[in-house]
């Protein structure tokens, strides 16, 4: 007879029912906090970050801005902007709020628990694992932003135009300007108190996704040409090399939304977006159309995300990496 072994009992976890007012009285009763998201920084994750520095500032405590990576240029109208610190040494701090990171390695790589003290999991991906004291984790939530958004609220904290717009920041980019599944007449409903509180939407809407410099547009023009189709036109593909970032004179931000193009062509249910990255790794972009779950295919490559949108980073080559996932990808079509 095989016997079972017993595996050690893990820490308890606060869960999210009940959660909201156990973070309410967490931050009532510490002074000093460090906010923190992923490496390479989205709009939602920015966003949250930004609302929650704005919100936590006007009850008077101590707060500071620490990412991996620099803060989009696109992104420094956020009210946070001036704090924002690009930086792996954690300054001393009673909480730590990690922002839309389904897991503790998003932080970065090689980040240690022991490097923070109480710490809160603020987050909106099914995929999460828990990883936080506190885990207010809701996967029915559009964004990590409408997660803050509810604990502003919980805290009684008066929205203004700088909370609103960075809320609304990340509403737009999880949600593709309001075209993805994800779009709920809850969604609506807090888009309008956000602008009833002061944000301006279609300047938001504007500088996220429609200034571009030159170089970013030669990027583009490179991407296009990348373009190919697979499966009678259900799997669109997109790549870059760090051959074309130095051709183009453009950096990795300015890819953001290069995805969207391919997602868009009508016959297409999977995009698949791959770029070679300065160490040679290469990041995973994938979206989805028609109830598809890519995020199931990001879990192969040890990455995550949503059904309808979610990524990862393989080992190189690029073209190795490619083949890989396009057989995922169409694996998953059948």
């Amino acid at each position: 007879m095989k016997l079972k072994t017993k595996t050690a009992p893990k820490a308890p976890r606060k869960r999210s029912k009940g959660i909201f007012d156990e973070v309410v009285r967490l931050i009532k009763s510490k002074q000093s906090f460090l906010l923190t998201t992923h490496v390479n920084p989205d709009g939602d994750g920015l966003g949250a970050q930004s609302a929650l520095y704005v919100a936590l500032k006007k009850m008077g405590k101590k707060v500071a801005i620490v990412n991996h990576d620099a803060l989009p240029h696109r992104f420094s109208y956020l009210p946070f902007s001036t704090a924002y610190q690009v930086s792996d040494t954690i300054p001393a701090h009673d909480v730590c709020f990690v922002l839309d990171a389904g897991n503790f390695t998003r932080i970065r790589e090689g980040v240690k628990r022991e490097e923070f003290n109480i710490l809160v999991n603020i987050d909106h991906h099914y995929s999460n694992d828990n990883y936080g004291d506190y885990n207010l984790v809701m996967p029915e939530a559009a964004a990590t932003g409408d997660v803050v958004f509810q604990l502003i609220k919980a805290l009684k904290v008066k929205v203004d135009k700088g909370i609103a717009e960075s809320i609304y920041t990340s509403l737009i980019t999880d949600t593709g300007r309001f075209r993805y599944a994800n779009t709920t007449p809850h969604v609506f409903r807090m888009a309008a108190e956000l602008l009833e509180a002061g944000a301006d939407g279609s300047k938001v809407s504007e500088t996220v996704f429609g200034d571009i410099s030159r170089e970013a547009m030669e990027l583009t023009h490179l991407a296009l040409g990348t373009i190919q189709t697979y499966n009678e036109g259900q799997i669109g593909t997109m790549t870059l090399t760090l051959g074309d970032f130095k051709k183009s004179g453009a950096s990795d931000e300015d890819t953001e939304n290069l995805i969207n193009i391919v997602r868009n062509l009508n016959t297409v249910k999977i995009a698949i977006f791959l770029k070679e990255m300065p160490d040679k790794r290469v990041k995973l972009s994938l979206r989805s159309k028609n109830g598809l779950n890519v995020a199931n295919v990001a879990k192969l490559f040890d990455g995550g995300g949503h059904a309808y949108a979610a990524g990862a980073v393989l080992p190189g080559p690029l073209d190795k990496a490619f083949k890989e996932v396009l057989q995922a990808c169409q694996a998953a079509l059948k």
